[in-house]
């Protein structure tokens, strides 16, 4: 009788822990939305726009892009210094747990240098963001003239 209880105690504690386990907090889950580029009136470089959002439990942080179309992209921050913008690079970017990031214009952008030729409004290129805990995400980008 004594050995039941004990079986059933240890029964009933396996799993407690299991049910409590997975309420615990989740990692990050990073969704990336209306991911859009704009050239520059020569096509010679672009900017990469598009919104993170992190729907998960945990943060994670943005190392770096590529995208298919450029020889080379760099992440920047456009501030105010008094009355002139200027572009601070960006080496990685945390996006908390429950938080977004918007790329945009005069904020968070994306450069990307040196365009394939041949490109045209509405045709697709593909980004592909390298994140710390959520590694590579692919997405498909339009080019646009907004």
């Amino acid at each position: 009788m004594k050995t039941h209880r004990i079986l059933f105690a240890i029964t009933l504690l396996s799993l407690l822990a299991i049910l409590f386990s997975a309420c615990g907090p989740r990692g990050p889950s990073i969704e990336i939305e209306d991911a859009w580029i704009r050239p520059d009136p020569l096509w010679e470089n672009a900017a990469g726009y598009f919104k993170i959002s992190n729907v998960g439990g945990a943060s994670d942080t943005l190392l770096g892009v590529s995208i298919s179309i450029s020889a080379s992209e760099s992440m920047h921050q456009t501030v105010m210094d008094g009355d002139i913008h200027k572009m601070l690079p960006v080496d990685s970017l945390e996006i908390a747990a429950g938080e977004s990031v918007t790329f945009m214009p005069m904020s968070y952008h994306v450069m990307i240098m040196n365009l394939s030729d041949g490109l045209d409004y509405g045709q697709k290129a593909t980004i592909v963001f390298e994140f710390e805990e959520s590694g590579e995400i692919e997405v498909q980008a339009e080019i646009r003239a907004e």
